[in-house]
C-alpha cells in the first residue's frame, strides 16, 4: 500500500519485543509524504499499555514515545517490561495492549526467536484482550543494502536514494505479506508495521534538497557505519512510533529529548513523521480508521447483518490507491467524532471505487462484541453523500 517496553495504542493515527515481525518497509507508492492526513485529535487518547522488544536499532523508541505521551497530556500510558527475556507473561494474563518490535534484521520474521512466532503471540494477546495490537518496526536497511560497499559511515554520501527505495520496496513485500496472512487468520487488522525506513530515505532526500537545515549530508545523520541511528533519525522513528500507536499526530508537541536538535528541525520531523504513517496502510491509520458518527441527513444504521454489508458493498470495489486529501481528511474527522468508548476497537479502513467516479471508505470497528462495518459515501468532487452503519454478529 509495523515497539516497545510494553505501552498500549489507542487512538488514531505496533512491534518491538523478543519476537521480529519481520521486515518492513513502506512502499514509496504507498507512502506519499504530502500533507498530514489530518491535525492531531482535540480529544486526548486513552492511555496505552505497551510492551516494547527490541535491539540497539529500537531501543530509543520506548523513551521518545513516553516523552510525547507526557507533553501530548495523554494519562495512564504504561510501559509493560518483560519479567525477563523470552517471559512474555504479561501478554498472556492481558495486561498488555500493544507489543511493539524493533530490530535490525529483517529476516527475524516473523518473530521466529526463543521459539515464539507472531502467530502465537497475536493469538495469546487476543485471546486475553480482544483490542492487543502488535507493530514491527520496519527499520533502515543495513548499510543500505549495498554490504561490502558501505565501510564507514561517509560511504552513506554515495547512497542513491532511487536505488535504496527499490531495495526497500522489495524487502518490505513479503514482509507484507507476512502481516496480510497474520490479520487474514485473526479476521482483522491486528498486526502493524511502521513505516521508519521509507520515512529515513525521505529525510535523506531533504537533506539532499537543503529542505533540513543544519544537516548538509547523509552520513550526518548516522552514528556508526552499520548504521545506527543518530539524534535526527531516532527522533523521527520515536515519532512514527507514537503517531501509529496512538493514532495521532506528533505535530507540534514540545519534548526535551533530542535536545540537540533545533525547533525547527522537530517540527520538520514531527511532520514527516505524521505524513508517512498516516498515509501508509499497514501503519493502522489510512486504511484502519475508528469508529465514525453520521452527519445530520445521512443515513441511520440499520440492523446488523452481514447481508446487509454485502449488499452495500454490491458494484464497489476495493482499491489500494488513497483517496483525494480532501476525503482523508473527511473520514479522518468522521472517526475523531466516534464515541470514545469504540475508538479503541477500530481495526480497519478499506478504500472503494464505483466506476463511475464516486469514491467510498469502509471503516471496521469492534464494539460491544460486534465487528461493525461504517461505510462511507463520496461523489465526484469528493463531498460525503453518505454513512451507513452495519453489524455482524
Amino acid at each position: 500500500m509495523t515497539i516497545r517496553l510494553i505501552s498500549l495504542i489507542r487512538t488514531r493515527v505496533f512491534l518491538r519485543s523478543v519476537f521480529a515481525l519481520g521486515t518492513l518497509l513502506l512502499s514509496s507508492s504507498m507512502v506519499t509524504c504530502a500533507q498530514a492526513a489530518s491535525p492531531p485529535a482535540a480529544e486526548k487518547p486513552a492511555g496505552l499499555r505497551v510492551m516494547f522488544n527490541g535491539n540497539s536499532w529500537f531501543i530509543f523508541v520506548p523513551w521518545g514515545v513516553a516523552d510525547q505521551v507526557k507533553a501530548a497530556g495523554i494519562e495512564r500510558h504504561k510501559e509493560v517490561r518483560l519479567p525477563k527475556p523470552g517471559d512474555f507473561s504479561p501478554i498472556e494474563s492481558g495486561d498488555v495492549d500493544v507489543y511493539a518490535h524493533g530490530v535490525h534484521w529483517w529476516m527475524e520474521v516473523p518473530w521466529g526467536k526463543d521459539g515464539v512466532t507472531a502467530e502465537k503471540l497475536v493469538e495469546t494477546g487476543l485471546k486475553a484482550n480482544p483490542n492487543f495490537r502488535a507493530y514491527y518496526h520496519a527499520a533502515w536497511l543495513v548499510h543500505d543494502g549495498r554490504g561490502d560497499a558501505i565501510k564507514t559511515t561517509a560511504d552513506y554520501d554515495d547512497s542513491k536514494l532511487a536505488d535504496l527505495q527499490a531495495a526497500l520496496d522489495k524487502t518490505r513485500k513479503p514482509v507484507e505479506a507476512i502481516v496480510d496472512k497474520l490479520n487474514g487468520k485473526f479476521g482483522k487488522k491486528v498486526v502493524f508495521l511502521v513505516p521508519v525506513g521509507d520515512a529515513t530515505v525521505k529525510l535523506r532526500e531533504m537533506v539532499l534538497d537543503g529542505k533540513y537545515p543544519g544537516v548538509k549530508k547523509q552520513s550526518e545523520l548516522w552514528s556508526d557505519a552499520m548504521p545506527h541511528a543518530g539524534p535526527h533519525v531516532s527522533a523521527l522513528s520515536g515519532y512514527c512510533h507514537f503517531a501509529a500507536i496512538y493514532r495521532t499526530s506528533p505535530v507540534g508537541l514540545k519534548i526535551s529529548r533530542w535536545k540537540d536538535l533545533t525547533d525547527e528541525q522537530h517540527a520538520i520531523l514531527q511532520k514527516l513523521a505524521w505524513d508517512m504513517v498516516s498515509k501508509y496502510p499497514y501503519a493502522g491509520i489510512a486504511n484502519f480508521e475508528a469508529p465514525l458518527s453520521p452527519k445530520e441527513g445521512e443515513k441511520a444504521a440499520p440492523k446488523p447483518g452481514a447481508a446487509n454489508v454485502a449488499d452495500a458493498l454490491k458494484g464497489w470495489k476495493e482499491t489500494q490507491d488513497l483517496p483525494a486529501e480532501t476525503v482523508v481528511e473527511d473520514y479522518n474527522d468522521y472517526i475523531e467524532k466516534l464515541p470514545k468508548a469504540e475508538r479503541p476497537g477500530v481495526s480497519n479502513v478499506k478504500y472503494y471505487v464505483d466506476g463511475n467516479g464516486q469514491s467510498g471508505v469502509a471503516v471496521l470497528v469492534f464494539a460491544e462484541r460486534v465487528e461493525w462495518t461504517h461505510f462511507l459515501t463520496y461523489d465526484k468532487q469528493n463531498k460525503r453523500t453518505g454513512a451507513t452503519k452495519f453489524g455482524a454478529k
